[in-house]
């Protein structure tokens, strides 16, 4: 019984093995080679963090396991930029190279079989002998190429060859986002690393420094504390302005100040401490010889040294020092510690200087809001309501306070007048101007008052307390109701428009000079007949110089055409139309002057 049941087995075994042939069984025992080969890269590559011997692992693998002539490992070093990392069997000038990369694909490229005739990066590649390119994406994140050469028999790289790589690169990929990924890491903590260490610095060393906000007296504690701790006899500090340094401080020496700032100024700084280089002697370092006599000319003074004083990678201060008094030489450790001393003292100059800059920023802030209060109270909160006729009007702030002014003032029972302006400037002495302008109108505008001899009188009265860079431009008019009729003064302001039924268009501009120019400018009127469901629209140039990112205008032909389609509207929405219409053609540009629109309409 036993023996048959052994006899069972076996002819069950051999019947297995007869299922499979020879040639499918090798198939199989490749493939197991190729996994267990792929397993034990996969343990290399996870074992370091190293991205040199990851990316030396990932090309030499396949140079030997493939008889591959040479590999490449391009990453992307910026978005469509790729850099080659890594070269073996090629040229060592290949390394660092970059190329611009059009597109991605998702496969491998054999180049013998792909028209890169419209591809300069395959063409590049195609003439460094490369034969294949295998892409390395980690989480659907592209990170670059392995590129491999020609095989040394000859042979041309099978499915099975690229299938292989295609899985070697998958299990690179991975390797090598986890090791830029630590990289970054790396780079960040020394980054953190050394702001600590200037923030201890900056607190142990400098706190004096920090105690001012006064440029001047951070650099006088600067100097006493560079010539008390380095007992040094000459010092001088000099601070970049816009363009030019000049003294902010100078101890011991008897040169003016004038000229030491023309010696550092005519110093080619930048090349004096390149690559980092935090001192400048001056006794035995010259750098050129048109330098020589300027170089002498601080020597005789007493000035050995030079010490850049940096923020941001920029020089923005120069500290000059003399010998010690005891004779010895500076060394080096403390030229090292004293342009430490600088930068946290250049640190506390850039926040002194911020700290001013912020408070003269608040003080605009503050004026900027008192100017928008002046305004807002100018402005009236709605219109009386008028028989007849139909007004409305909107006014759009700008980040900045503009000068734009409307009214609306009751004569009678049946004359109302109406005006709108731009004052020039901004911020509180435009919201002033029109604060100004508007006592006038309201204190001269009355039912017996001459439409003319007012705005001659208002002319005069501007002139008499402003400047002659300050001016209006000023539209007055006074509405009949009984009559129907507008009579108008224009002082050099936008022409508004009258629309009649028929959607044609005609300019109000009857008047004469812009207010403030000079006081005995003459002005002269004109009295029109409105008809039921015609306007008047006026506005002031915010309208017409509103500017999209093209820095074009949108201009007087856009508006006339946007009138003459909606100017059967009611006053409200013929305004909201005209506004929106405009924001569109802004788009996100911030707009620098405010808009104001008054519309007038016969029912």
């Amino acid at each position: 019984m036993h023996d048959t049941n052994r006899q069972g087995r076996d002819d069950l075994t051999r019947d297995r093995y007869e299922v499979i042939d020879k040639d499918d069984f090798n198939a199989l025992k490749i493939r197991y080679l190729e996994l267990t080969s792929l397993f034990e890269i996969n343990k290399i590559l996870n074992s370091t963090l190293e991205l040199r011997s990851i990316l030396d692992n990932v090309i030499l693998t396949p140079m030997g396991r493939l008889m591959v002539s040479k590999g490449l490992v391009l990453l992307f070093d910026k978005p469509d930029i790729l850099k080659v990392e890594n070269v073996k069997g090629g040229s060592s000038n290949l390394l660092g190279k970059c190329f611009a990369f059009d597109f991605y694909p998702e496969h491998s490229l054999l180049l013998d079989q792909h028209d890169v005739s419209h591809d300069r990066f395959l063409r590049e590649m195609q003439k460094h002998r490369i034969e294949v390119i295998v892409p390395m994406i980690a989480g659907g994140k592209e990170l670059g190429f392995i590129a491999y050469g020609k095989k040394f028999n000859g042979e041309t790289y099978s499915q099975e060859d690229i299938d292989f790589l295609e899985s070697l690169a998958n299990l690179a990929a991975i390797a090598v986002d986890k090791s830029l990924l630590f990289k970054e890491i790396q780079s960040t903590n020394k980054k953190l690393d050394k702001k600590v260490q200037e923030l201890n610095t900056l607190f142990e060393i400098s706190r004096e420094l920090n105690s001012s906000l006064d440029q001047a007296k951070i650099s006088q504690i600067l100097s006493f504390a560079i010539m008390g701790e380095f007992l040094i006899n000459k010092c001088v500090v000099l601070i970049k302005g816009n363009e030019t340094f000049r003294v902010e401080i100078a101890k011991g020496i008897t040169v003016s100040r004038e000229t030491v700032s023309l010696c550092i100024n005519s110093l080619p700084l930048q090349q004096l401490f390149r690559d980092e280089k935090f001192y400048y002697f001056l006794d035995d370092e010259i750098p050129e010889d048109s330098f020589n006599k300027t170089c002498k000319n601080l020597i005789d003074n007493g000035i050995k040294y030079l010490i850049p004083m940096f923020s941001k990678n920029d020089i923005k201060g120069v500290i000059g020092i003399g010998s010690k008094i005891t004779g010895e030489k500076v060394a080096r450790s403390e030229l090292s510690f004293l342009q430490t001393l600088g930068n946290d003292a250049m640190i506390a100059i850039e926040n002194a200087r911020m700290v001013q800059e912020m408070l003269e920023k608040q003080r605009m802030e503050d004026e900027l809001q008192i100017a928008r209060e002046i305004q807002a109270k100018l402005l009236p909160d709605r219109f009386p309501d008028i028989s007849g006729f139909e007004i409305a009007a909107k006014n759009i702030s700008s980040y900045q306070v503009g000068g734009d002014y409307y009214d609306c003032i009751q004569l009678n029972e049946h004359l109302f007048g109406i005006a709108i302006a731009d004052v020039s400037g901004k911020s509180t002495p435009a919201a002033l101007l029109v604060s100004s302008l508007q006592a006038s109108l309201r204190a001269l505008a009355n039912e017996k008052a001459e439409i003319v001899a007012m705005v001659e009188h208002i002319n005069q009265i501007i002139c008499q307390n402003t400047t002659v860079d300050k001016f209006i431009t000023f539209f007055y008019c006074i509405l009949d109701v009984q009559a129907m009729t507008i009579t108008y003064v224009n002082a050099g302001h936008n022409p508004p428009y009258l629309i009649r039924n028929d959607g044609s268009l005609h300019l109000l501009q009857k008047g004469g000079l812009i207010l403030g120019l000079f006081p005995t400018a003459q002005y002269e009127s004109e009295t029109i007949l409105m008809r039921k469901g015609e306007v008047i629209f006026m506005f002031t140039d915010g309208v017409t110089e509103a500017m999209n990112e093209n820095e074009e205008e949108f201009e007087e032909t856009r508006l006339e055409t946007l009138l003459s389609q909606t100017h059967l509207q009611p006053a409200k929405a013929l305004l909201n139309a005209v506004s929106d219409e405009v924001a569109a053609f802004v788009g996100d540009i911030p707009q620098s002057d405010d808009i104001t629109m008054v519309v007038i309409r016969a029912q």
